[in-house]
């Protein structure tokens, strides 16, 4: 019942901070890419606007401040800015490789070289000066670049999850490497040095972000016949222990933060309201195959069956729950399951 109000009591405020931080999070975005726009004279196109504007207000009101709350505040307005040009970098990183826009040695070349770097579009443009802005004044840098390496090695290797032939073990390295050191990257925009357990956490939590993403983008993938783990995996069960191994690596590690049990807790419940979204998608994948040893065919249900709507009220009460039950810290780092 402790447990029960101090949840009850987190979870509102959570809500109220999300609804409050979210609407000026979306209105500073707005204003910024425009000022970028007439800067640059060109036109973010519209699909990638709403994802830097929509991933901005999102991840600052859930993630940054989840990091940032440990160290007794909120994110600033540097931080503010700093991942407003993150998802910028990382919205047009994921269109040069997935609408092929550059060569993969060319975007080496803008990644890595950026003051050698001659662009020639707008989406080059916005990128250099985004991806510019973050390194100027970067305490870290050589740390961050490693970091940035990995993942422009797993953005690269994620191409070869179009080939049928690969793997399920390469689909896994791959996945958590991309997601992984996406998320790890965004600690590098925070003014607060992280423990290492810190760090685990930040590249946990992509994991299983972009884990999520995959459960929730079935649909798409099988018409773009791309293999990610939601696609391939069989059966449900397999799949819902392979994201809570990555989960209760999430737990452990912040049992150990050297931080209050009440940071601790609330920081807890803000990560689980993240990787909630990935068991509500595998909680789907498991009423689909009930009692049978495996799922059925994929490619032959309908849209409606592979897709979760978090608007609907029904699928907003299952994921209070789903936080409500993963968010707990037990002392003793007992696992879920």
């Amino acid at each position: 019942m402790l447990y029960l109000f101090k949840f009850s009591f987190i979870i509102i405020r959570f809500g109220l901070r999300l609804v409050f931080v979210r609407k000026k999070a979306k209105q500073h975005a707005i204003a910024y890419l425009r000022k970028m726009e007439d800067k640059l004279n060109g036109k973010f196109d519209e699909a990638t606007f709403k994802k830097v504007v929509k991933s901005h207000s999102v991840f600052l009101a859930i993630v940054n401040d989840a990091f940032t709350l440990l160290h007794g505040r909120t994110t600033n307005a540097d931080e503010k800015e700093r991942s407003i040009n993150y998802f910028i970098c990382s919205s047009i990183f994921d269109n040069f490789f997935d609408e092929k826009l550059l060569a993969v040695d060319q975007i080496e070349s803008i990644t890595f070289q950026p003051k050698r770097f001659t662009p020639s579009s707008f989406d080059e443009k916005a990128f250099l000066q985004a991806h510019l802005f973050l390194l100027d004044g970067m305490k870290d840098t050589k740390d961050y670049f490693v970091v940035l390496r990995k993942e422009f090695d797993a953005q690269s290797a994620s191409m070869k999850q179009f080939d049928k032939a690969i793997s399920n073990q390469e689909i896994q390295d791959i996945t958590f490497e991309k997601g992984g050191n996406a998320v790890l990257m965004c600690r590098y925009y925070l003014d607060v040095q992280p423990t290492k357990e810190e760090e685990e956490c930040w590249y946990q939590l992509g994991t299983m972000i972009q884990l999520s993403n995959d459960l929730f983008d079935i649909y798409k993938d099988l018409q773009h016949n791309n293999q990610t783990l939601a696609v391939r995996y069989t059966d449900a069960f397999a799949m819902e222990q392979l994201y809570l191994k990555q989960v209760n690596a999430m737990k452990n590690n912040i049992e150990t933060l050297p931080y209050s049990g009440k940071c601790k807790r609330t920081f807890s419940i803000s990560m689980a309201a993240t990787y909630a979204l990935g068991l509500m998608g595998i909680d789907q994948l498991k009423r689909l195959q009930g009692n049978e040893t495996q799922l059925p065919s994929l490619r032959s249900l309908p849209r409606e069956a592979l897709i979760i709507d978090m608007e609907k009220p029904v699928n907003i009460w299952r994921w209070i729950k789903f936080v409500y039950h993963f968010g707990k810290l037990s002392h003793s780092s007992q696992q879920v399951s």
